[in-house]
């Protein structure tokens, strides 16, 4: 019985040092203070230049390098949002923590590095 209630206890002791509290930006891949380079590129580079970009479908609006997106980064969020200028991608609305991500960048003052 005593064998019984150590194993216990060394089982219970186990559990609560491996447990550990995340948060929701560590859970969800959110970045408090995005940058183009570490953040935002890889979010166009996987969901926008392949149309947007030179060999894709929308070669007339780029989105490949920093200051195209830049430029374009109001239009891109309103677009993300999808709410009042049509959603892209068109292969359907990004995660949610992309999209904030996107516009903690904007609202941050579009930091490249």
């Amino acid at each position: 019985m005593k064998t019984v209630k150590i194993l216990f206890l060394v089982a219970i002791g186990t559990l609560i040092v491996s447990c550990e509290s995340n948060t929701y930006s560590e859970i969800s891949g959110f970045v408090a203070n995005p940058t183009y380079e570490g953040k935002i590129k890889q979010i166009m580079t996987a969901q926008c230049t392949s149309c947007h970009s030179v060999n894709g479908t929308r070669p007339d609006s780029p989105l490949e390098t920093y200051q195209q997106v830049v430029d374009n980064a109001d239009n891109i969020a309103c677009r993300l949002d999808g709410a009042s200028c049509g959603l892209m991608p068109q292969s359907g609305r990004l995660p949610q923590v992309q999209i904030d991500m996107f516009n903690a960048w904007i609202a941050q003052g579009l930091i490249e590095q």
